[in-house]
């Protein structure tokens, strides 16, 4: 893949038309800055390489915007703007330490963003949050210069084994996914729980959800996710109205538009 050129059809093709659309979907939220700056990334399956959107700007990101790379962070194909380059290493550290993350969005949603300005933690009061693995307050990274060393260093220190999300100080928010969608579903959730927590402070406060409570809702996640997929139930098999059942009971003694 070279700068112009389309995927061929294989697992780097269907991971970045998953790129694209996610960047849409962002966009179409309308949960970004208003510069609509941001970055994704996402593991290509059983490749050991990443897939990036190559410059700053989500709202036009195409198949011909992305960079293939390896886990080190050496540019394999295509081609990264000097704002992306900058901060290729704050992506591909997280892979590296969690091999639980298939994708990885960088925003600058207010609300959130809000908090990150702040050094202010988001606790853990808003329930669907909770149904995104967001179970703990989301931590802040210290601030550093945006890309170094140092910030990744500080980064890394806050993204532990089950951390989803993470607001980097005076900057954005970062959150981690399984796979695109999950991501994608994180940031919506955390930028919403930021929304309502300020939102709260006009009426005395959000109020963190008890962690027995916590615990207690992922156990019920967990519990309806194993059972799948359920049916309804066979529908009763369809009786005629007849003479003979007029006047059972639950059973209407008339039919419809009989006015008699």
């Amino acid at each position: 893949m070279s700068r112009g050129t389309r995927f061929e059809p294989g697992p780097a093709r269907l991971t970045a038309q998953q790129l694209v659309r996610t960047a849409r979907q962002l966009v179409q939220r309308g949960i970004l800055s208003t510069s609509l700056h941001g970055n994704i990334s996402a593991r290509v399956p059983a490749t050991g390489q990443i897939l990036l959107t190559a410059h700053s700007s989500l709202d036009r990101v195409t198949l011909r915007d992305l960079a293939l790379l390896d886990l080190d962070g050496q540019l394999i194909e295509g081609f990264l703007d000097p704002a992306t380059h900058e901060i290729v290493e704050m992506h591909t550290a997280v892979y590296r330490q969690r091999s639980d993350v298939g994708a990885i969005i960088h925003t600058h949603s207010p609300h959130a963003t809000a908090f990150a300005l702040a050094g202010r933690p988001i606790e853990p009061c808003y329930e669907a949050a909770l149904r995104m693995g967001v179970t703990t307050p989301v931590p802040v990274a210290a601030y550093a210069p945006r890309g170094s060393e140092a910030a990744v260093s500080n980064i890394l220190a806050e993204s532990g084994k089950g951390v989803w999300a993470v607001l980097l100080a005076n900057h954005g928010l970062l959150a981690f996914g399984r796979d695109l969608g999950h991501a994608l579903r994180v940031v919506i959730a955390v930028e919403e729980a930021a929304q309502m927590a300020l939102l709260a402070e006009a009426i005395g406060g959000a109020r963190p959800i008890p962690p027995e409570l916590i615990g207690q809702g992922q156990a019920r996640a967990a519990a309806f996710a194993r059972t799948g997929t359920v049916a309804p139930a066979a529908p009763p098999p369809r009786v005629e109205w007849s003479s003979s059942t007029a006047g059972t009971p639950g059973w209407p003694a008339r039919k419809c538009g009989d006015h008699r």
